[in-house]
């Protein structure tokens, strides 16, 4: 009967430890598939946003296609298209030989460079204060004519480069279209 009696704690010990590891595992499970749950849901949202941000770059790449035929055919009415020409273009700063960063026109072209990009040009072909539109394969950027020089005859601009030497150099020559406004 001892015996009975060992082999029915036994089995009843085996039988909660069973129960207690499989509740054990059903937790498991269900903090589990809590997880998964949770990593579906940021899939979802994930998917939305990117959803919902290909509409929104769609509609503003629509606009902007609609806003630059627009401006496209005011520049065109006003003719900005008009009256390119192509010039010399080299570039200048204050530590080239003579230049002490004064402009011809008097303007202090160092220290008003965080301002405003200024060119040194022929006055005879370009006159001072006129505004000058560069075309470089980045866009159009404009320049002030305030500065000449003893090389810089017809059609050839000089752009100011605030005293860096080695990008003036890299720079080098090119020929470039431009439109001055006078």
């Amino acid at each position: 009967m001892k015996k009975t009696i060992a082999i029915l704690i036994l089995f009843i010990l085996l039988a909660v430890t069973a129960i207690v590891f499989g509740v054990r595992e059903l937790m498991h499970l269900d903090k589990y598939q809590g997880y998964l749950q949770e990593i579906e849901d940021q899939q979802t949202r994930y998917l939305d946003n990117i959803s919902k941000f290909s509409e929104n770059y769609n509609e503003l790449y629509n606009d902007y296609q609609e806003l630059y035929a627009q401006y496209s055919k005011l520049a065109a009415d006003k003719g900005f298209y008009e009256d390119w020409e192509t010039f010399s273009v080299t570039a200048y700063t204050s530590l080239d030989d003579g230049c002490d960063g004064i402009a011809a026109t008097g303007i202090d072209i160092e220290k008003m460079a965080k301002f405003f990009n200024f060119a040194a040009v022929d006055p005879g072909e370009i006159p001072y204060g006129s505004v000058i539109l560069v075309k470089f394969d980045s866009g159009i950027e404009s320049f002030l004519a305030v500065d000449c020089g003893g090389s810089i005859k017809g059609k050839k601009l000089d752009l100011y480069f605030v005293n860096d030497l080695s990008d003036a150099y890299q720079f080098g020559k090119r020929d470039l279209e431009v439109k001055v406004i006078r």
